[in-house]
């Protein structure tokens, strides 16, 4: 027999039959089924987990080594659940999408060459190729270290650096564009501001409302929450724009700032797709949400302020985004003087 299962014991009886115990901290407990069956499988999670079992859609169904059966079991594992919802719910849909073309092969038989294949296959997708490696090695890495397979080839594979700077940072100009099409007191406008004025994710935008404003020292309004993506306790200022466009938009009686046209929250892919089309309308295609946090990390790198600063606003934990605005910034502002220096000493010839 293969290497058992951490924490499996199996003992011989009289009869010849093998019968299998999970075994942990002295307690002995006995597991139905055949080994590595489904019913076999679910009891083994649900003591690995310590409480009752958690029926994964499609375990039942699992044939014991293969990609659905491991990919179950990753998702009733520790490695998986203490991950924050938001990476929960995105690493599913990709290895909901694995499962579907590959959950009936062998996982042991997983090679390097197969990964590859894989991501060529996201050509032109950089972000979407490092997504799909990310959650292959998690998985394998879960594979081995449940004896599924004896090594990782995911971690062989190596992408090229992304070229690109990401999502297109608003302009003044298209900010302007879009408050023409989208006035105050129309719920496009409100979601620009917030988007603006609060420089926070969209997975965060739509979670916000009238319970997270509170009053700081000094009375003013402020906004406090918890980032979804970073766990940081955020308590900032409500600039006074945005102050105006939340007076002038209709909310009674709603629990986000942002609704449904059912009156419902909007999920974080939803409001995306429905201020994708509010950017159209505003002549604006190739402008996004994430587009208005760059655009006023821009604000706030032009006006001077610091990475802590920005932070401080923004959230971020890792400041070598933030160093990239106020790099430029500072350029900027270097230029202009190094030019007006430059004149100065070497004045155009009176014509």
């Amino acid at each position: 027999m293969a290497r058992l299962l951490k924490f499996i014991e199996a003992v011989p009886k009289q009869n010849g039959k093998l019968y299998f115990y999970f075994r942990r901290r002295g307690k002995r407990t006995p597991l139905p089924g055949a080994y590595n069956s489904p019913e076999f499988m679910e009891a083994y999670w649900a003591l690995r987990n310590g409480g009752a079992a958690k029926v994964e859609i499609g375990a039942s169904r699992s044939v014991p080594g293969t990609v659905n059966a491991a990919i179950a079991a990753l998702h009733q594992s520790h490695r998986f659940t203490k991950n924050r919802p938001i990476t929960q719910a995105t690493d599913r849909n990709i290895l909901e999408a694995f499962r579907v073309r590959h959950g009936d092969k062998r996982i042991a038989l997983l090679e390097q060459r197969h990964v590859e294949a894989m991501l060529a296959e996201k050509a032109g997708k950089p972000s979407a190729q490092r997504n799909l490696l990310r959650v292959l090695r998690a998985l394998l890495a879960f594979a081995v270290s449940e004896k599924l397979r004896r090594d990782n080839p995911a971690l062989g594979v190596k992408l090229d650096a992304i070229k690109t700077t990401g999502f297109h940072s608003w302009t003044e100009d298209e900010l302007r564009q879009y408050e023409e099409r989208h006035p105050i007191g129309t719920k496009a406008r409100l979601a620009l501001d917030l988007l603006l004025y609060t420089a926070q994710r969209r997975s965060d935008v739509v979670q916000l409302g009238p319970p997270n404003i509170g009053v700081g020292e000094n009375g003013e309004p402020r906004l406090r929450f918890t980032q979804s993506k970073t766990g940081s306790v955020m308590d900032i200022p409500i600039a006074e724009p945005l102050a105006k466009t939340i007076a002038a938009t209709n909310m009674v009686g709603v629990k986000t700032f942002l609704v449904t046209e059912y009156g419902k929250p909007f999920t974080a892919a939803g409001f995306g797709n429905w201020f994708r089309a509010r950017c159209d309308e505003a002549g604006l295609p190739h402008c996004s949400a994430h587009g208005l946090r760059k655009a006023f990390l821009r604000r706030m790198a032009e006006a001077g302020c610091s990475e802590d600063y920005i932070a401080s606003i923004s959230g971020h934990t890792d400041m070598r985004e933030i160093r990239r605005y106020v790099a430029a910034a500072n350029r900027a502002k270097m230029a202009t003087a190094g030019m007006a220096k430059t004149l100065a000493l070497f004045p155009t010839e009176k014509s």
